[in-house]
């Protein structure tokens, strides 16, 4: 008789809370705006490095590693963003040539079939 009643108890305490859970409103996907707030540009493998660059070090030779260390990481990520935009425009003209290619078949197939029209009418 216990184990009904316990029983019966689970199931309507699991029956009253799914509608509950169904209700529920529905969450934002990914980071909270307070995280992108505190976000930082900078990897946390890049500040672990340059932790590990300026440990000991004086003040004024942390800048100093610390800006040159930034300043090289620019100057790969713009290589890198050049490098991307190359591609892409490399790839809009060859889609732009089979393009060009494509139209002058048809621009031919269309003209042989006009001077076949043409033949066949004077031919007449």
């Amino acid at each position: 008789m216990k184990r009904r009643i316990s029983g019966m108890l689970i199931i309507c305490f699991f029956a009253v809370n799914i509608p509950v859970f169904a209700q529920e409103a529905p969450r934002q996907k990914g980071a909270s705006a307070t995280a992108y707030e505190h976000a930082s540009d900078e990897a946390v493998f890049h500040r672990v490095g340059d932790w590990f660059a300026t440990v000991g070090k004086t003040d004024q030779e942390k800048e100093e590693i610390l800006a040159q260390r930034k300043a090289q990481r620019a100057v790969k990520k713009a290589q890198k963003e050049a490098r991307k935009a190359q591609k892409q425009v490399e790839k809009k003209s060859e889609e732009a040539k089979k393009e060009a290619e494509n139209r002058k078949k048809e621009i031919g197939k269309g003209m042989k079939q006009q001077q076949e029209k043409m033949k066949k009418m004077f031919d007449r």
